[in-house]
């Protein structure tokens, strides 16, 4: 009881001190509260650098210029590059493209003069391009890559089933062009193999044959690039070739025999050979772009009996591939020099195709080009001829010859514009979400715009988010997709149309920004 007692007066006295504090009016014993927290500021992104040089491209069908879905796969010396990255710096060797545009850059510090480009499409010869990257880095490179459908006139194809057992067949595989132009025959018993040899497991197997009549252009056209003679003074001119490929249902291809097979193509009498001449074989990786030179030969033989303007010209071989017939000729040593008059070359630059039975390129003219601009072209014979076309890259046509023409040296060109153009200024903001007046220009973002179906075109930033539209058809309406970039990649990728009418265009696009304490905040800027 006692302890209960001390413990009640205890609680009583310190409830005395407490009241007693709290009736007080002693200004000294003031309490002055803590001032309220600085208001939080939105602070806009840091404003993304431009994009650096790119190399931009379209895989388009060389009758219609119409883009083409396809896949692109890059090549330094028959090895998948490492160089080629994308503009987020990843290395992709290989671009599966819907609309047939390609973009991409080098590695920093790489140093690449040129990469192979295999290009295949569904319903179209498979094709290699050496693409240039001399000028890279000075600014973009633009390159346009034509197939050729297998249903052109001037190509022929074929593809037929056969069936096989423990790696190959009792019966020959043949497979024959309509015409003759061009078969395959694979000796019963044949061992078929991969690449690295090994004996194929499928049950069956589909063997199919390319070629095209070199006599034309459309046939010369479906040869790979980068055939070279070795010799600074001459040049590789193909006069006949075919694409033979098989693949077996596990879709293995097959590319080695365990014995040689015989392939016959044809061979244009307006060519110049007669029966018994021999001539160099050539054959392509069509999954490299490497090319080889064979041992083998190619022996004309007796003229085809259902189509006399060709002979039957041979070869044996054990593997598959892309096979080309050629000749030497001497070189264009001052090679094509196009001397521009008439109308301005537009800013989007220009297409130069040059088009023959010796064989087919397409040269990018430069925007500023002159009336005395010149672009070369040292890949062609002394002796060439040819057609050529001047379109823009969505095949506008702005000079076609009358007929073929010599090309090698001076060739005059007078442009005449088409088409009414019309350039414009596409500009893109970023907006706070969280203070709509807080904002920065979109800069450093990848922006394309094209007419469907057509080639498109990458649009360059000043740095502060303005896009230069250039060279669109008046009254026309054009696709625009943009890739965001840095600082500001979180926003989704953005894809809308805009129509060529010389108005200028704006975009707002918007985000969550960085919130500070402190500041007076404020719209962004570079």
């Amino acid at each position: 009881m006692l302890t209960n007692k001390k413990s009640l007066l205890a609680l009583s006295v310190a409830s005395t001190f407490v009241l007693t504090g709290c009736l007080s009016d002693d200004d000294d014993n003031k309490v002055t509260p803590p001032p309220p927290p600085p208001p939080a500021v939105v602070v806009p992104p840091e404003a993304p650098a431009e994009i650096s040089a790119v190399v931009f491209g379209s895989v388009v069908d060389r009758a219609t210029t119409d883009v083409v879905s396809s896949e692109v796969s890059f090549f330094e010396n028959g090895e998948a590059s490492t160089n080629v990255v994308d503009v987020d710096g990843n290395v992709t060797s290989s671009v599966v493209s819907e609309d047939g545009s390609f973009t991409f850059q080098l590695k920093e510090g790489a140093s690449v003069s040129q990469v192979t480009a295999v290009v295949t499409a569904s319903g179209y010869v498979t094709k290699s391009f050496v693409i240039d990257l001399s000028d890279f880095g000075d600014g973009d490179v633009e390159v346009q890559l034509p197939l050729t459908s297998v249903t052109s006139e001037g190509v022929a194809a074929v593809s037929k089933d056969s069936e096989i057992s423990g790696g190959s067949s009792a019966d020959d595989i043949t497979a024959s062009v309509e015409g003759d132009k061009a078969s395959v025959v694979i000796p019963g018993g044949t061992t078929l193999q991969d690449a690295d040899g090994n004996i194929v497991t499928g049950n069956s197997v589909n063997l199919s044959v390319i070629t095209g009549d070199t006599s034309t252009s459309t046939g010369a056209a479906i040869t790979p690039e980068g055939l070279e003679s070795g010799d600074a003074d001459t040049i590789v001119t193909p006069v006949t070739v075919a694409s033979v490929n098989m693949v077996d249902n596990n879709g293995v291809k097959i590319k080695k025999f365990s014995q040689p097979i015989n392939v016959n193509m044809a061979l244009p009498v307006s060519k110049g050979f007669v029966t018994g001449d021999e001539l160099t074989l050539s054959s392509q990786n069509e999954d490299t772009g490497e090319w080889t030179t064979e041992t083998e030969k190619v022996t004309v033989g007796a003229l085809s009996t259902t189509d006399s303007n060709f002979y039957n010209a041979s070869f044996m071989t054990d593997h598959l591939t892309f096979f080309v017939a050629s000749q030497e000729e001497a070189r264009c040593t001052d090679g094509v020099r196009l001397l521009f008059s008439g109308d301005d070359v537009p800013a989007g630059g220009l297409y130069a195709t040059l088009s023959s039975s010796d064989g087919y390129g397409v040269l990018f003219v430069k925007p500023n080009a002159a009336s005395s601009g010149a672009n070369y072209n040292p890949n062609v014979s002394a002796n060439a001829e040819g057609q050529l076309t001047i379109t823009d890259r969505e095949g506008n046509s702005w000079f076609a010859s009358d007929g073929e023409i010599p090309l090698c040296g001076d060739v005059n060109v007078t442009l005449a514009s088409p088409v009414t153009y019309q350039s414009e200024s596409l500009a893109i903001v970023a907006q706070c979400s969280n203070d709509t007046d807080v904002s920065v220009g979109a800069s450093g973002a990848l922006v394309k715009y094209s007419r469907t179906g057509k080639a498109s075109k990458v649009a360059k930033g000043d740095g502060a988010g303005n896009y230069a539209l250039n060279d669109m058809i008046d009254g026309e309406t054009y696709n625009v997709t943009v890739k965001y970039k840095g600082s500001l990649a979180d926003i989704a990728d953005a894809a809308f149309t805009v129509t060529a009418d010389g108005e200028n265009e704006t975009r707002t696009e918007s985000l969550e920004c960085d919130t500070t304490t402190g500041g007076t905040g404020g719209t962004g800027g570079n």
